[in-house]
């Protein structure tokens, strides 16, 4: 498992991510990638399973984006080609024996998944856009920044609200879970954490 990058590899990371989905596949060129015929990649298109659109000259293509998303979604193995990066996980909790914790069981009962650690809301923000993660395992209670702030935050931006947001509390309370949902987040779970309960919520949001 990949160590945290330091901010230099986790712009270079960025980078080569963003290179990535700029990519604009061709039915043919997706059927090579896959080793498939190009009939099923135009099949998939016509049912709806993959998205594309149409060049001005009538010709399919396919952004890499909407390709990684396609395989995913139908488990099936990724291309190196693509250059993805790994699916992440951002736990924030000022408590680093917290975030040390989930960091760890996530990384036995899933360890194809990257996870990152942030003891701050602030640093969250910083790597919530950097490394855009899939699942954010978030406390409510934080200084500075506290937990409504930063899912606001990762919501309201276009290049990351696509993440899931997942609370944490050790405070539970009808107000703070009716508010951090209508903040964007999928789920309240309250500490003590059942670990088995939380992978299973990871899993599904994956």
């Amino acid at each position: 498992m990949a160590s945290r990058p330091t901010a230099p590899a986790a712009v270079w990371l960025q980078h080569r991510w963003e290179q990535s989905v700029a990519k604009n596949l061709s039915t043919f060129a997706i059927a090579e990638m896959l080793h498939v015929d190009p009939g099923s990649v135009a099949n998939w298109i016509d049912q709806k399973l993959l998205k594309a659109y149409r060049t001005p000259g009538g010709h399919r293509r396919v952004l890499a984006e909407d390709l990684v998303k396609f395989l995913r979604e139908h488990n099936m193995p990724i291309p190196p080609e693509l250059n993805v990066r790994p699916v992440s996980v951002l736990v924030v909790d000022d408590e680093p024996a917290i975030t040390k914790l989930i960091a760890r069981a996530i990384k036995t009962a899933l360890p194809e998944v990257e996870v990152i650690e942030a003891n701050d809301g602030f640093r969250a923000g910083t790597l919530v856009a950097t490394l855009r993660p899939e699942v954010v395992i978030l406390d409510l209670r934080m200084p500075g920044m506290d937990g409504f702030e930063v899912c606001k935050l990762i919501k309201g931006q276009d290049q990351t609200r696509h993440a899931h947001v997942l609370a944490i509390t050790a405070y539970p309370s009808q107000d703070s879970e009716k508010n951090i949902l209508a903040c964007g987040a999928k789920i309240c779970m309250t500490k003590p954490l059942d670990m088995e309960a939380l992978i299973s919520e990871v899993r599904n949001l994956l």
